[in-house]
């Protein structure tokens, strides 16, 4: 949704032949480029059976930002994307990467959308279970363990950047016209001559897509741990005040979580295999 705004406002998200297609979970679209996921995926080496979820990571794909191949790599990819303005990519996964592109891109503009952390673990349920599974299974304290990494991850890596904007999503859905004012003004105030776009950004908004909303404080969720609850407290913070220095001593993550995730990762895999067996 933040995204097809910036979009609206009048960033280039790519050759839509190369932008990811709309389905049920994404009617609008995903406004995610292809393939810049192609090279996320070649970095990642999944092909050998790595995940995101390794110890090692961060530190491998801060490497690989040293490597000729893979630099040449990304200032390609960089410049199919320059058409003489404002572009921005948009994937959930550019926050595992972020160790590696800081050390390409010159000074980037940060949009962060923060989501009711419950809402987002429900939402990432419907995305990642497959669909032959028989019995009710809940994935949401694992997916609220996600939430936390991914979420510490983007304010470690982007807590010295000059430039970075947090919008609510929830914001969004009540205020759309609001908000994106609030979006249109802070991109106008790094780019000059855009005009104003307030009306086309707030109609991209459509309120049937708030599928999973939990209406309830993210204090009372019982799956929920106090470090979670103490983060997405200060992410919403950071909406108003960008400014605040993060801590990640604050939001400790519970011992042998990397090694939970890849768990449920190996387990979901081998679901989706046993799925296509099935319909073989």
């Amino acid at each position: 949704m933040v995204a097809e705004m910036v979009h609206a406002w009048g960033a280039y998200a790519g050759a839509s032949e190369n932008l990811h297609a709309a389905d049920a979970h994404a009617p609008r679209g995903y406004w995610e480029y292809l393939p810049l996921w192609d090279l996320l995926a070649e970095l990642g080496d999944f092909a050998s059976g790595a995940t995101w979820w390794d110890r090692d990571f961060q530190h491998r794909i801060a490497n690989y930002a040293s490597d000729p191949v893979y630099r040449t790599k990304a200032t390609v990819l960089m410049s199919e994307m320059d058409m003489g303005g404002p572009w921005f990519w948009k994937d959930p996964a550019l926050c595992h990467y972020l160790p590696f592109f800081k050390q390409i891109w010159g000074d980037p503009i940060y949009i962060i959308t923060v989501r009711h952390p419950l809402d987002t673990a429900v939402s990432w349920q419907g995305f990642i279970m497959p669909s032959n599974l028989k019995v009710r299974i809940s994935f949401v304290a694992m997916n609220l363990l996600r939430w936390q990494h991914i979420m510490m991850l983007i304010l470690r890596h982007t807590d010295d950047a000059a430039h970075r904007l947090f919008v609510g999503y929830e914001d969004i859905m009540r205020s759309p016209h609001a908000q994106a004012g609030r979006l249109s003004n802070y991109l106008d105030s790094k780019f000059e001559n855009r005009g104003s776009r307030i009306q086309a950004m707030a109609d991209t908004v459509d309120s049937r897509l708030w599928r999973n909303n939990c209406r309830i404080s993210f204090d009372r969720v019982p799956e929920a741990t106090e470090s979670q609850k103490a983060l997405y407290s200060f992410a919403r913070q950071l909406i108003d005040n960008p400014l605040q220095s993060f801590d990640i001593a604050r939001y400790p993550m519970p011992p042998g979580y990397l090694e939970f995730l890849n768990i449920q990762e190996a387990l979901l895999k081998a679901c989706r295999e046993l799925e296509t067996l099935t319909d073989a």
